[in-house]
């Protein structure tokens, strides 16, 4: 297995990068809700809403938590219970941080692309809004939303944690129909143009043609 030490390392350094581009994020987020006229909601169906929040919250718990366990020495001592055992414990937590790095780079990338238009799911967009089509945008049309799946995927595999995958699968349950919701809103704002992107760009999957 991976020393602890070592694994609460490679879990803190996406999530550091990511704590500083919060603050400016953030600061922005408030400074444009102030200065906003107007403001187009997304209709969600709640259900599934609540299944990606539930999943979005897991993700977070897992990552801060497992992360504060492993600086400490103490996840293995903590969790034991929970964590399989195999041969090959090594190489699926390896396995793992390929797959949460491809999440949280996204993840980072994203909130550099985007800045302040990517906004809180319930907060909507306003009329100052600007349909942003370049970075991980480029590839998929929720690239955040995917990076929740990698990430959390990862964390199952460098945790040792099967039942992570339970958030994971209420994650993919839940995205298609939020993702939906948010288009249609999208559509009625940018009309033309947001349909010309969806032709050219997958919704959460890259177009290969």
């Amino acid at each position: 297995m991976i020393p602890q030490s070592i694994a609460a390392i490679l879990l803190a350094v996406p999530l550091g990068t990511l704590a500083i581009q919060s603050v400016s994020y953030w600061s922005e987020f408030r400074r444009s809700e102030k200065r906003a006229e107007s403001t187009a909601k997304a209709g969600y169906r709640k259900p599934y809403f609540y299944l990606l929040v539930f999943g979005v919250l897991c993700m977070w718990l897992a990552w801060i938590g497992g992360m504060v366990l492993l600086f400490l020495n103490k996840y293995d001592s903590v969790f034991g219970f929970q964590i399989f055992q195999s041969h090959w414990a090594v190489w699926i937590q390896v396995g793992g941080f390929i797959i949460f790095y491809l999440g949280a780079v996204m993840y980072n990338l994203t909130l550099f692309v985007a800045g302040k238009y990517l906004r809180p799911a319930p907060s909507g967009i306003h009329e100052e809004h600007k349909l942003i089509q370049e970075g991980p945008y480029g590839i998929i049309r929720h690239p955040l939303y995917v990076s929740y799946i990698l990430i959390l995927a990862g964390l199952s595999l460098v945790l040792r944690m099967y039942w992570l995958l339970i958030p994971t699968v209420c994650i993919i349950v839940g995205i298609y129909p939020t993702a939906k919701a948010e288009e249609e809103m999208l559509v009625e704002r940018f009309g033309e143009e947001y349909m010309g992107y969806k032709r050219r760009v997958g919704m959460l999957f890259p177009r290969l043609f």
